[in-house]
């Protein structure tokens, strides 16, 4: 809102509900009454849907060990059926879902005994083995359930509020189990299977001084194949399409050739691979290749070997080194020779630094060199204070090689310190110069820093004027400095609400993360304060409300395909930045997008943003808009970025979310977004039909935006080609709708919250440990 939306954060707040539709005429008085009702409760239902939700912080135990419940043989084959009916276990492993039996608990309730309230933070999940279950909503007799049935699913997924009473209708045999438990239980035994896998390959000599990233990436599309002693897995001649690596057992190569030479058998074992042939050039098979023993291997098709990581080439050696060099904008804008980029590669020196290594320090001398990021992170700061991240592929000391070299000693401008330990690729600068000839042909260094702060205001510099919107901590309110009229936007966050809720962190991390960003379509942050109650976000005030409100109208539902097209360039744009800085955003929704005074888009509200190098656990988001592997909580990346952003396109055409319908709970819709099962309507064209297919894949290897090319294989796709982003991005193109502003404080396209203006913060005082959590701040 403003320059914040709202968060509907976790279940708690509040959030705009869906337009809803005038009941048919003609209808006698009672029947359209009832319509009435039963409309309005959909509505509650699709509003509860829309706000975000958000798990407990998962800090992934590699020793935890789940309990282990004593159970018979009738027990486990009874649970073993009984899971197997629910959605939420039926793609466990058989030793995930052995894992899961062992940890339940036998629980006996007597007739009349309330096993759950309505309203209270779930944390359990139960099965009935005997007797009746009855569930009351609101003190109303909705249902029941017996032998074999279960309840109480999203307790499993998040600390959600429970929906009904639940009460013994006899004695009862229940099995349960608790949230933590079945998340540490799925993330481990999912950690430990890849970690297996990502270690298998990083002890091979291919894959030896790769990035991890890469090699996680890699370990992601690969399936695992098993061959009897004696199988032939490679018939010398065929067609090359796949690239094995040995796990277990050994393998003989023989008949090694396609022309006159002889060559000796080969005998290759664990960590040996073959075929990488294939991948490279596609050509036929140069031998054949029988398993001696029993054995197990990874296997990698060459297609998507391509799409998901690229040319086996490139990711394995020195071309990988020339696209890094290349990227870099004072190269990328130099137009050097090929033969110079192999010069420039054959000079890079790899060098490993350890946590908290400084690289550079203001001030005091240095090295004129560039570093580029193989692996690790770094947290640069200027000379204004202001402090940014980089990370895999990402750059520093660009500046430092384009200064004249007049002084003996050369001063950095910046301090560059290991926020872990990092490998970098160093070039020098008089390598560089030895190279080129001339500095003068690079280009000029892009800084990384966000335009918009503006340290120069504080907090007594603001007036409030009005409240724009109301989140789960606080309040956003239109301001402005109370000398020059300078609108903004005022986020106030209350310190206690965080603490009690136990996102201090993530608020802290909110406010670095907007440091380090500078987009012409993601809200920037002027400044950031706080006092003995709250902390402040300083935000650009934009007027034109929420996307939300372009999309749904009281007249309609969903825009134009041309309306689509520019609104999801925009945010399209914003995301590519984000995951080039391998931050990922993890609640899009129309509700999190502004409008400004030129009708673009601009993309707020980061409090769910997190640098992810790998993969994170905590279920966060708007559940319409979660991904698959957010609700299996299985680990989830970037890629979760790209499914909502197709949940986003499906909502902008066709005027409601892909996966919702009237009178759905939410662990239906949550089943349906697993399951994938949605349609399009005629309406939506066929190119648009593509996109969001590519982009709602179940699989996240294979979801266009997570392939090797990332959010340029969104730009690209066809539904896009009628679109000029050069010219969106230089802000050229005409906009499908403009506010009508009539001054720099008008807020009349955001909703009025007048009487929440008077309500006043309440909790006891902070004392100084409690002040200390927000020194970070």
């Amino acid at each position: 809102m403003g320059g914040c939306s709202s968060k509907p954060d976790a279940v708690e707040s509040t959030q705009k509900q869906t337009k809803a539709k005038t009941p048919e005429r003609g209808l006698p008085t009672a029947d359209a009454s009832q319509r009435i009702v039963n409309r309005e409760e959909q509505i509650k239902l699709h509003a509860k849907n829309r706000k975000a939700v958000q798990g407990r912080f998962l800090d992934v135990d590699a020793d935890f060990q789940p309990p282990d419940y004593p159970k018979t043989k009738e027990d486990i084959k009874f649970l073993d059926e009984a899971l197997g009916e629910n959605f939420i276990f039926a793609e466990l492993s058989s030793k995930e879902r052995a894992m899961l039996i062992k940890a339940l608990q036998k629980q006996e309730c007597s007739e009349g005994e309330t096993i759950i309230t309505q309203g209270d933070v779930g944390d359990f999940f139960y099965i009935v083995e005997e007797g009746s279950i009855t569930f009351l909503a609101d003190g109303k007799d909705v249902g029941s359930c017996g032998k074999g049935a279960s309840f109480g699913e999203l307790a499993l997924l998040y600390d959600s509020p429970r929906a009904a009473t639940c009460v013994a209708a006899s004695f009862c045999k229940l099995w349960k189990v608790d949230q933590n438990t079945f998340r540490m239980l799925l993330a481990r035994t999912n950690m430990a299977q890849e970690n297996t896998v990502t270690e298998t390959l990083a002890k091979i000599d291919l894959f030896k001084g790769l990035d991890k990233g890469v090699i996680s990436k890699f370990a992601s599309v690969l399936s695992t194949v098993t061959f009897s002693e004696g199988e032939a897995i490679v018939q010398k001649g065929d067609q090359g399409d796949i690239f094995y690596i040995i796990n277990e057992g050994q393998v003989r190569v023989h008949d090694i050739g396609l022309g006159d030479a002889s060559y000796a058998d080969q005998v290759l074992k664990q960590g040996d691979w073959f075929g990488e042939r294939a991948l490279m050039t596609g050509e036929p098979r140069a031998a054949n290749v029988t398993a001696m023993t029993e054995t197990q291997a990874f296997a990698v098709d060459r297609k998507t070997f391509e799409t998901t990581i690229g040319p086996l080439e490139s990711v394995l050696g020195i071309e990988a080194k020339k696209r890094f060099i290349k990227s870099v904008p004072i190269f990328a804008e130099s137009k050097l020779l090929q033969i110079e980029y192999d010069h420039l590669e054959s000079l890079m020196v790899e060098k490993k630094y350890e946590k908290g290594s400084k690289l550079a320090e203001a001030g005091k001398p240095g090295h004129q060199y560039l570093w580029i990021v193989k692996e690790g992170k770094l947290m640069v700061t200027n000379s204004e204070g202001k402090i940014f991240f980089l990370g895999g592929g990402d750059y520093f000391g660009d500046k430092a090689v384009r200064q004249k070299d007049d002084k003996a000693d050369f001063v950095s401008e910046d301090t560059c310190v290991c926020e872990e330990d990092t490998t970098c690729w160093i070039l020098k600068r008089r390598d560089i110069e030895e190279v080129i000839g001339d500095l003068k042909r690079l280009g000029k260094p892009i800084p990384f820093v966000p335009a918009t702060r503006d340290n120069s205001v504080n907090l007594e510099d603001i007036k409030k004027h009005r409240m724009l919107g109301m989140g789960a901590f606080g309040k956003v309110w239109l301001c402005s400095t109370k000398e020059g009229n300078i609108p903004y936007a005022l986020k106030t966050i209350n310190k206690r609400q965080l603490i009690e809720a136990n996102q201090v962190k993530g608020v802290i991390r909110e406010k670095q993360i907007m440091s380090c960003i500078d987009h012409h379509f993601i809200l920037g942050l002027v400044g950031g304060f706080q006092d003995d109650k709250n902390l402040y976000l300083l935000l650009p005030l934009f007027q034109g409300g929420e996307l939300f409100n372009v999309i749904h109208t009281d007249k309609r539902d969903g825009v134009s395909n041309e309306a689509s097209l520019f609104y999801g360039a925009c945010i399209l744009e914003a995301l590519g930045y984000l995951h080039a800085r391998n931050i990922v955003y993890r609640d899009m929704k129309p509700e999190n997008a502004l409008i400004d005074d030129k009708g673009y888009c601009i993309m707020i509200d980061l409090g769910f943003a997190k640098i992810v190098t790998d993969k994170t656990y905590t279920l966060c988001g708007t559940p319409e808009y979660l991904a698959p592997e957010i609700i299996m909580s299985k680990g989830h990346n970037k890629a979760v970025d790209y499914w909502s952003f197709g949940v986003l396109v499906y909502e902008m055409l066709v005027g409601r979310s892909p996966f919702f319908t009237y009178g759905t709970d939410q662990v239906s819709l949550f089943k349906r977004i697993v399951m994938v099962k949605y349609s399009c309507p005629s309406s939506v064209n066929d190119a648009a039909k593509d996109l969001i297919k590519k982009l709602l894949t179940r699989r996240q290897a294979s979801r266009l935006g997570n392939l090797s090319r990332g959010y340029l294989d969104v730009k690209e796709h066809e539904w896009f080609k009628s679109l000029d982003f050069e010219k969106l991005n230089n802000r050229e193109l005409k906009s499908p709708w403009v506010p009508k502003v009539k001054n720099p404080l008008d807020s009349s396209y955001f909703s009025d919250f007048s009487r929440e203006e008077k309500e006043k913060d309440t909790g006891r005082p902070l004392n100084s440990k409690e002040q200390k959590l927000f020194e970070d701040f």
